[in-house]
């Protein structure tokens, strides 16, 4: 698991930089413009890793071939008591909290189990905007320990952090950090209530349809006509 020391570290100098940053002229730039969350995600998300390189040892998951990994777990891997932890880059505008995709559920649930993992960390930067004045903060934690947080559907298989209740909640000075049997316990939980919702969903949508067509074969009348398209509002 990722030290203490690490976790104050990289907070404390993201945040510093962001600071200092958003002073910058083509920042308040940006920040003045329409869909400024879209325009900011790929930008600060760039720099933040960027800065990650620059002041800590990281790695990227790479594939036989010595490729980057298109779909790694981790935006960028952080090596702390040499140990590489998967780190998830993020950018959100305060009061616009939605729930942005974290990671593969199965990804992270086989990486603990076969021993190559025990954290999954998220580096949140948030922007308040507000009358001209752009105000960043920074949490910097391990997701394990914070599941009650986070979401899982099952047919795309992504876990998502609902980030309105997990910031509100979320006090640097009070995190409990979890065990690794109640990290595991936690999120192979989350995993089986996404399955069994998935499969009910399944079983009410095959019965559905498989009363519709019932009564399409039993109608003996399968004419399209200008009523049965109504519905379609097309125009």
């Amino acid at each position: 698991m990722l030290t203490a020391d690490m976790i104050r570290s990289v907070t404390a100098e993201t945040l510093e930089y962001w600071k200092q940053e958003v002073t910058n002229d083509y920042f308040v730039e940006i920040a003045k413009g329409k869909e400024v969350g879209h325009k900011l995600a790929d930008l600060v998300d760039e720099k933040t890793t960027a800065l990650l390189t620059l002041k800590h040892r990281t790695g990227y998951q790479r594939s036989s071939t010595g490729n980057r990994r298109a779909r790694s777990m981790g935006d960028v891997w952080l090596l702390d008591a040499d140990i590489f932890h998967p780190v998830n880059v993020k950018t959100g505008l305060v009061g616009s909290e939605g729930q942005p995709n974290l990671v593969s559920l199965k990804k992270v649930l086989s990486a603990i189990t076969a021993r190559q993992i025990d954290s999954y960390c998220l580096l949140m930067v948030k922007m308040a905007i507000q009358d001209g004045h752009i105000e960043p903060s920074v949490v910097f934690t391990d997701m394990l320990d914070w599941l009650d947080y986070v979401t899982f559907d099952s047919g795309p298989g992504q876990m998502m952090l609902k980030a309105k209740s997990f910031f509100s909640a979320y006090d640097p000075s009070a995190v409990r950090r979890k065990s690794m049997p109640e990290k595991i316990t936690a999120l192979f939980e989350l995993y089986e209530d996404g399955e069994e919702r998935l499969r009910l969903n399944r079983d009410r949508d095959f019965i559905k349809y498989r009363e519709a067509v019932r009564k399409f074969l039993d109608s003996d009348d399968w004419t399209v006509t200008t009523t049965t398209q109504e519905s379609l509002f097309v125009r």
